[in-house]
């Protein structure tokens, strides 16, 4: 059955050019602007459109909203906004899973590189002026090396096409029983009964590129830890909590885990300065600053343009929330009053001493 567009909510801080992209998507229908910080606006609005586009993740205003029939939050995971409640209701919603997956893919090689060369200990004698020749024999590049990426979506494709590239062996676990896309991928899936820790049996890196849900919350823990090669690096590109922390921490510290690389952390981000991941020696932190792709927004647009014409024609839309993408713990804990203004004057101050 065929659905009209009449009114939609653009709460979006884009580019004139690109909102005129958006009317074109979405014309004859009429776009209505909106700030984030403008609750007011937004409520009014969502008293009487039926699609809506935002910056962000949903809340309840969105799914109690009496007209909304469709919601595409422009980012690429929405678990901090994912309860049963919202599989469980009529509201379509829809992500821009996948937009960032090349650049993902990059910053994951580039936290495996970093420890192939020990990146930290050259930049310490680089600063000292000192030619560190001394540990050559004990480096070993990522040719001939295992690797298992664990979420096998746009950005564990594209993670597996640069690892080939280097000449690695690669085995990927995902949720769904699908053949991999990338030549000489060993696939292993939780469909097919497969356990994790067989994925990761003997791995060198291990890169978490995986959605976050109820299933996966902690799916890496003291056991597959214990599976990988001793020795090994952890990579976690994709959300922090898929990750058992304290297992993590205490594989750094015996060194079963050689090192890590995390673009994020749990349990909240910005990490607060007092927070022992900052002394861990052989831990890589980037903080959740992956590099943008140079077209970004545009395959945002491409994923909008098609599941406009998809909604129209009343067909399912891609990359669409479902039962199996509830996460009941997606909020962030509260911390004290003036948390953030803490953090802030820590970064000014940080900034610079650089």
């Amino acid at each position: 059955m065929s659905r009209e567009v009449r009114n939609v909510l653009a709460r979006l801080r884009w580019p004139e050019e690109y909102i005129r992209t958006l009317r074109d998507i979405f014309a004859p229908a009429e776009i209505h602007l909106a700030d984030k910080d403008d609750t007011e606006r937004v409520r009014e609005l969502l008293g009487f459109c039926d699609v809506a586009v935002i910056d962000g993740v949903l809340d309840d205003s969105f799914l109690s909203a009496p007209n909304l029939k469709w919601a595409h939050c422009d980012q690429s995971g929405i678990d901090a906004y994912a309860p049963r409640r919202l599989a469980d209701s009529d509201l379509i919603v829809t992500s821009s899973k996948g937009r960032s997956g090349p650049v993902l893919a990059e910053h994951a090689v580039f936290f495996m590189l970093a420890f192939c060369y020990d990146v930290k200990r050259l930049l310490r004698a680089q600063s000292r002026r000192v030619w560190a020749d001394h540990n050559q024999d004990g480096l070993r590049g990522l040719y001939g090396r295992k690797v298992c990426i664990v979420g096998y979506g746009a950005t564990g494709s594209h993670l597996a096409r640069q690892c080939r590239a280097f000449g690695m062996e690669i085995t990927a676990y995902r949720r769904r029983n699908i053949p991999a896309d990338v030549e000489g991928v060993t696939m292993f899936s939780l469909e097919a009964g497969d356990r994790l820790e067989e994925a990761v049996r003997g791995a060198d890196f291990t890169v978490m590129c995986a959605a976050l849900n109820d299933d996966s919350c902690h799916m890496l823990g003291t056991d597959e830890i214990a599976a990988m090669k001793p020795g090994g690096v952890l990579v976690n590109m994709a959300r922090a909590q898929l990750v058992d922390d304290v297992a993590m921490q205490a594989a750094l510290r015996s060194g079963q885990l050689g090192g890590a690389g995390l673009d994020v952390t749990d349990p909240v981000e910005p990490l607060p300065p007092w927070h022992r991941l900052w002394g861990q020696p052989n831990l890589l932190l980037t903080p959740h600053v992956t590099p943008q792709m140079p077209d970004r927004t545009a395959r945002t647009l491409d994923i909008l343009r098609e599941n406009a014409g998809r909604y129209r024609r009343g067909e399912p839309l891609k990359f669409a929330f479902g039962v199996e993408d509830v996460f009941s713990r997606g909020q962030r804990p509260e911390y004290f009053r003036g948390y953030h203004r803490i953090m802030a004057t820590w970064k000014w101050i940080g900034e610079r001493l650089a």
